[in-house]
């Protein structure tokens, strides 16, 4: 999947975004949904760049419009095309566009390339049910810019590791997925690095956090979970810091050390309640109630 699918979590359906400063009403999601070319009719749609290319007996890179790199304009109108699609589940216009694009000189470049490779696997996978053809074509996409010879990936690589961890879990193989996710963070040697793909990491952490607690590596999820609250600042990322005191607090609890859970899931219910994710702050009240009578949490993330 692409990184925008890893902003809902396995929570029972409620949204758990990774930034307080994301936490809008629906109304204003809806609005900001709307793409630019959307909302102003005066301007052409960048999709119309290669038809008035074509109409004109021009090259993009010749068309007298506002913009300096057509090219690159179209391209990234394009890529957003797919992400949109992805987004709203629409697997039919993602292979569309796929297939419309895949050979297209424009895409050409190494990451062009790895990005459709990658959203390609994505269909592979969700719509044809081929686990293994869609893990070969997720390599690939990792190979065409040399991932493995790198020392940092690139965002993008990122997300595809990710995903590539996530089909492991999914088909049941926590061990393979841990490995991965772990293999992305061995690479975040770069502080500044991190800092730039922040919200990737804490995902990496949050999905590793919870394959380790449902492998009973009850130890190494709470040591997971310190360090991605370690990368957070005390204002920001308040919802994924409630899902790893949850996940500590529950891990506590799994060893025999009570306290400690209690004082992580209050820390949990203090978070949820500021962000307004209310399902999940009268979950954690209720375990925390379970607790003080002495009784065993249910075991889920």
């Amino acid at each position: 999947m692409s990184e925008d699918a890893f902003i809902t979590k396995r929570n029972g359906g409620e949204e758990s975004s990774v930034s307080i400063n994301q936490a809008k009403s629906e109304e204003g999601n809806c609005r900001e949904s709307l793409r630019p070319i959307e909302r102003e009719g005066s301007k052409h749609s960048l999709s119309t760049y290669p038809i008035l290319a074509d109409v004109l007996s021009l090259k993009l890179d010749e068309l007298p419009l506002e913009t300096e790199k057509p090219v690159d304009d179209w391209v990234s109108f394009i890529l957003e095309e797919i992400r949109h699609a992805i987004r709203r589940d629409d697997f039919a216009a993602v292979k569309a566009l796929i297939v419309e694009h895949l050979n297209n000189p424009a895409f050409q470049s190494p990451k062009l390339r790895q990005f459709l490779l990658w959203h390609q696997a994505i269909l592979v996978y969700y719509v044809d049910h081929n686990q293994h053809k869609a893990m070969h074509m997720l390599n690939s996409a990792l190979n065409a810019t040399g991932y493995a010879t790198k020392s940092t990936p690139s965002a993008q690589e990122l997300g595809i590791l990710i995903s590539l961890a996530l089909l492991h879990s999914e088909e049941g193989n926590n061990g393979r997925a841990i490995g991965l996710f772990k293999q992305a963070l061995k690479k975040a040697t770069c502080p500044k690095t991190v800092r730039t793909n922040l919200t990737f990491y804490l995902r990496i952490y949050d999905h590793l956090v919870q394959l380790l607690f449902e492998s009973n590596d009850f130890h190494q999820a709470i040591e997971y979970a310190e360090k991605g609250l370690k990368l957070t600042s005390e204002d920001d990322y308040l919802p994924i810091k409630g899902d790893f005191h949850y996940m500590r607090g529950q891990s506590f609890h799994r060893l025999g050390q009570q306290e400690k859970a209690q004082l992580e899931l209050h820390l949990s219910f203090s978070l949820f309640q500021t962000v307004g994710l209310k399902s999940k702050a009268e979950m954690v009240q209720k375990q925390l109630a379970l607790l003080q009578e002495g009784k065993e949490l249910p075991f889920h993330c």
